[in-house]
């Protein structure tokens, strides 16, 4: 059985936030890897709402710098420090996002991050600029960056589960295989011998298929993202103004229904999420459902905060 993929919208607003709406927030957790993209103000609160321990963050990914986006970092950052987070997190981001997050240090975080282990603090930080391309890849997964046109340099992710052989866990257990180099030999589709009975590796093989989850905040509609969000199982796509307002959406940098609809066409994704939606539709987002329908036949949801998704 694959590894599942959990996703849980923190937040789901826009510049303003609603009763109803945080600040964009997204947190993504694959194994042992717990991904926040974005974190605008009161992020580390809906980590409470939602049961989850901020602590266990591992990466995380900024979309751009404004302040609906970012103005939760330096309470999250404060909350890790001072609960004993000793790990090494990451913070992966558009231009500026080293001097940025080194002027949040500066700022809030110098009686924190004293990487003494008898006040209780050992916690790093390492903070990357990023462009366009891949940023990050493993055995298990990749994750990918490209440029929007927003107000300002921003980028969108996509996170990647990479096609792999893995062996069936109950077979295995069943069969009192023990850990060792005959695992590997059937990992590779060989024949093992163990107590005088041959194994097949190709009979407890399975394919784990490659899995797509991409996430595009802030931006004016750009052609390359169709090819950026190919395939993907799930296409999360601010969907900020309604289709009658296309001049002001792209007067502010930003996308409509039909926008975010024809990405999610164009790409062939399975399921669109539509977020980051105008308080003007904080409490008719089904207008801005039904306008997406129009286009996409598939799947679209807008969730609402502390929603989850299962992949």
């Amino acid at each position: 059985m694959a590894e599942k993929i959990n996703i849980t919208f923190l937040g789901t607003g826009s510049a303003i936030p609603t009763a109803r709406r945080n600040h964009p927030a997204i947190l993504l957790q694959y194994k042992e890897q717990n991904m926040l993209f974005d974190c605008g103000e009161g992020t580390q609160r809906q980590f409470r709402k939602a049961k989850l321990n901020p602590c266990k963050i591992t990466k995380i990914f900024i979309s751009h710098w404004h302040g609906d986006h970012t103005l939760g970092l330096p309470g999250i950052l404060q909350t890790l420090a001072l609960n004993g987070y000793n790990g090494i997190l990451e913070i992966h981001g558009p231009h500026n996002t080293k001097k940025n997050i080194q002027a949040i240090l500066d700022f809030n975080m110098r009686n924190y991050l004293r990487n003494s282990k008898t006040e209780g603090y050992n916690f790093q930080i390492k903070a990357f600029d990023h462009i366009t391309g891949t940023i990050i890849d493993t055995d298990e997964y990749e994750i990918l960056c490209t440029k929007l046109d927003h107000e300002a340099p921003a980028l969108a992710y996509s996170f990647k589960i990479k096609e792999k052989n893995r062996l069936n866990k109950e077979k295995l257990k069943k069969l009192k295989i023990p850990n060792g180099p005959l695992i590997k030999e059937l990992t590779l589709g060989k024949t093992i011998t163990i107590n005088g009975k041959k194994i097949d590796g190709k009979k407890i093989l399975y394919t784990e298929p490659s899995r797509k989850i991409t996430i595009i905040n802030d931006t004016r509609y750009i052609k390359e993202l169709e090819s950026f969000s190919k395939d993907s199982d799930l296409l999360i796509c601010e969907s900020t103004y309604s289709k009658e307002e296309q001049e002001i959406a792209k007067k502010h940098g930003h996308m409509t229904s039909y926008d975010a609809a024809k990405i999610a066409k164009k790409s062939k994704s399975k399921e669109l999420c539509l977020f980051h939606l105008s308080q003007r539709y904080d409490q008719i987002p089904k207008i801005i459902q039904k306008e997406a329908k129009e286009i996409f036949k598939e799947k679209i949801t807008i969730p609402d905060d502390l929603d989850k998704v299962v992949l």
